[in-house]
């Protein structure tokens, strides 16, 4: 198994409360090897025209610099559309990353997906 491999991403638009929200889920890692596709698939996730936005990275066992750069640019692409963006529970390796990079305050970080649902009704 080549490192390209070490990640999976799962995408799909859900309805909650009648609004479309994308969830993308990513299990694995990020490495410098696959940021370049999983960026072409990020920015194809949006156009649907879709900027609300739940990423389950509650598998996600290793992010490098790029991955956390790819994270501030689906935020910044959420937040210049009034989207919102939601993280459901990092794992404590990522956890430490958001923390010692200063970003844990730069997202709004979630238990669970039905919190993360329960977010959008309000």
């Amino acid at each position: 198994m080549g490192l390209k491999n070490l990640l999976e991403m799962h995408t799909e638009t859900q309805k909650v409360g009648g609004n479309p929200i994308n969830v993308i889920t990513l299990s694995g890692k990020i490495t410098s090897d696959n940021i370049f596709d999983l960026n072409a698939k990020v920015k194809s996730i949006f156009e649907n025209g879709v900027y609300n936005c739940i990423l389950n990275i509650s598998e996600l066992e290793y992010v490098n610099s790029t991955g956390i750069a790819l994270f501030l640019t689906i935020a910044r692409t959420v937040e210049q559309n009034q989207g919102k963006l939601y993280l459901i529970q990092p794992t404590p390796f990522v956890q430490e990353l958001f923390d010692m990079t200063d970003l844990s305050g730069r997202f709004s970080i979630v238990p669970s997906l039905e919190i993360a649902h329960e977010k959008f009704h309000h």
